[in-house]
Formats: structure tokens, sequence, C-alpha cells
């Protein structure tokens, strides 16, 4: 069975002992792994190695801990791990099928570094995915191509984990952006994220402690006029190349399904 990490608030006990009880539920042993907490953290400290500002604008103190709270499991993997981990936010949950995938990690490429293992977004978003990469039972690996946010459930290597640690380095975006988002990450390429299709879990609390720090969107305000333009723009650079990966490459446009 993969080893696997859940990130979570010391305060948030409620949302343990949720996704303990559907864990053990299902015989699935896991870890809990301490959240860097928005509220107890100066600002210093959460900023240490990602900017306040980027392409998506201002990125929220909430955002931040997120993504120090990852970068810390990333440190921890890359240090004590020698196979892949499987990582979930507090919320996460798992199908029936996702679990029994799980048992094993035969499926996991030998050289990759993540793979997204959740459905992110609204019924109707689609995601740009490569050519079968890998075929086992009802699952496909491909590339992700596209934005796929979230971070819910990732499977990550320790090869993927040092790597991550080393481009750490000014982060301009949330952690799901910066794993997730080809349109504004530096290191997409690079890091190469896989998706597996159907996806094996989702995010299901809309309790997140992150949106509380997220500031509203007002047309009153040049700044955040202007921010929304800018991202705009990175949203749809990208979409000439991704046009011809889809015309010319063989390359699909999916609707990411959660297997039962």
């Amino acid at each position: 069975m993969i080893k696997c990490f859940v990130i979570n608030l010391d305060r948030r006990k409620d949302r343990l002992e949720k996704i303990s009880s559907h864990l053990h539920k299902n015989r699935f042993r896991f870890e809990r792994f301490s959240a860097i907490d928005a509220e107890k953290e100066n600002l210093s400290e959460l900023n240490k190695n990602i900017l306040q500002y980027g392409p998506m604008g201002k990125i929220s103190k909430g955002d931040l801990a997120c993504f120090q709270s990852h970068y810390k499991l990333w440190k921890h993997i890359a240090e004590n791990e020698n196979y892949p981990v499987l990582i979930l936010e507090d919320d996460s949950y798992i199908s029936k099928t996702g679990f029994k995938l799980l048992k094993n990690i035969d499926w996991i490429p030998s050289d990759s570094n993540i793979i997204k293992c959740e459905r992110f977004g609204n019924s109707h978003h689609k995601v740009l995915l490569s050519p079968a990469l890998k075929t086992f039972g009802s699952f496909k690996l491909h590339f992700l191509l596209s934005k796929h946010s979230g971070t819910g459930g990732y499977i990550i290597t320790p090869k993927g984990a040092n790597f991550l640690i080393k481009r750490s380095i000014n982060v301009n975006v949330p952690v799901d952006h910066f794993l997730f988002n080809p349109n504004n990450s530096k290191i997409f390429n690079e890091l190469s994220p896989i998706q597996i299709f159907p996806a094996i879990c989702e995010q299901n609390d809309k309790t997140s402690n992150i949106h509380i720090y997220r500031e509203g969107f007002s047309y009153k305000s040049l700044s955040n006029v202007l921010r929304e333009i800018k991202r705009g723009f990175y949203e749809i650079r990208l979409l000439p190349k991704q046009l011809f990966q889809l015309i010319f490459m063989k390359c699909i446009l999916k609707k990411i399904i959660v297997i039962k």
C-alpha cells in the first residue's frame, strides 16, 4: 500500500476526524502532517520562498500558508522517503476503486515526478491531456497540458520532491498553480505533471480556511480590474500552442471524472 500523508491544521480537529473516519473505514493507513497556520505564522516566515504578488495578483495569507505546508512536506519526503507518497488535504474523498488502486505502487512510472489524482473544478471543466503514456485496467496516465488546479490529492516521488525543493525560489503563484498550471508556472514543463484518468479523488468540503483570507473582487478598484486583465492574459497566452497540440499531436480534451 502506498504511504499517505494528510495535511491538517492543528485547530481543525473536525476535518481530521472526518477524513480519519473515511480512510479508516476503508482500511487505509495514513500519517497526519501538521499544516502551517496562517493565523500563527508571521508574514516574513510565510514569504520566505514565495512572493506576495504574481501573475494572479496578490497571494493571500492563506495561500502562502498552504504553499509552506506542502513545501514542508516535500522537504520531509525528499529527506526521509524512498518510494512514491500520496499527499492528501484534509477535505479529500477517495473513491472505492481508488482505494483498490492505491494498494500497490507498481503502476507508477519510475521516472515520474508527480501524478495528479484528483478532479477539480466544475462539472463542465475540460483538461488538455497528452496521448496515453500507460494503460492499466480502467486507468490511463497522461501528461497534463492545461490548467487543472487543486492540491487535494497527488502522488509525489522522492525525485519529484527533490526537484520542487530546489525550484521553490521566488514562487509567485499559489501552490496548485505552481504544480498544475502551465499558464503561469515557471517549473511546469520540467516538472511534467501526470494526470490519472479517471481521477480517484476530489475535495468535498467547501469550508477551507484558505478562502477566509482571499480578497473579494470589486470593479470599483482599479488594482482589481488590472489584476483580472493580467490574469486573463496568462489564461489565454498558451492557447495557440494548446490548439496545435490538440489538432496535430493527437492530444485530447477531456472532462475529468472520478471513478466510483
